[in-house]
């Protein structure tokens, strides 16, 4: 759940993280307070971690990779 912020009492927007591939790896980044390891593929050059709410966004001028 987001802490509220101080100043409107409106929940404070998740994390955004700019990322240049369409599969990324999200922990919660707080090391052992974090949560499992899961791995998330950008749809649409988004996705969101179901964990702790973070958001992934590919890169402006970033190609998606056409596969393997």
């Amino acid at each position: 759940m987001a802490s509220p912020s101080s100043e409107t009492g409106a929940p404070e927007p998740p994390e955004t993280i700019e990322v240049e591939d369409t599969t990324v790896a999200c922990d919660g980044g707080g090391g052992a307070l974090g949560h499992p390891r899961v791995f998330l593929t950008l749809k649409g050059g988004r996705a969101e971690c179901g964990y702790c709410d973070r958001l992934f966004v590919l890169k402006e001028g970033v190609k998606p990779a056409s596969g393997h």
